[in-house]
């Protein structure tokens, strides 16, 4: 019985040490990143292609169909000088899993990925495309048809 005491005792001081040394160990390999904000940049008709502007350069974004959810869709850049390209789907205020898109270039010079986006199950269809190019942040909202 002394010996039940004791090994409770112990664990009485040793969990909680545990325990801080569990969260730190997270909060150590997982920081939480602060993303620089995204500029905005409008594109009527995805489908037809647009040019926006990043930092004094002029760069062309599309896709090849109408973008409908859970059906698979082309989107194109083409960003002469950008040596990385990733493209992120997000709803406002609503979190929609996982969707980072890494753009390569073909053999036309042309970044492109294939991209699949999930349903909502508040039917919303209202979405933010986040392109990041070499850490400068454009957000292009659209809307997807049903």
């Amino acid at each position: 019985m002394a010996r039940a005491m004791k090994a409770s005792r112990w664990m009485g001081v040793l969990a909680p040490l545990l325990l801080a040394a569990l969260v730190g160990a997270v909060l150590w390999f997982n920081p939480v990143r602060q993303e620089p904000p995204a500029t905005r940049a409008d594109c009527a008709e995805l489908t037809r292609g647009c040019v926006l502007s990043v930092e004094g350069r002029a760069i062309r974004l599309g896709v090849d169909r109408e973008i409908r959810v859970l059906q698979p869709f082309g989107l194109w850049l083409e960003a002469p000088g950008v040596a990385r390209a990733e493209v992120r789907f997000t709803m406002p205020d609503m979190d929609m899993g996982f969707n980072l898109y890494v753009l390569r270039p073909g053999p036309d010079g042309v970044l492109r990925a294939t991209v699949t986006l999930p349903v909502c199950v508040s039917g919303s269809r209202e979405w933010l495309m986040t392109l990041d190019l070499d850490g400068t942040r454009l957000s292009v909202p659209f809307v997807t048809n049903l």
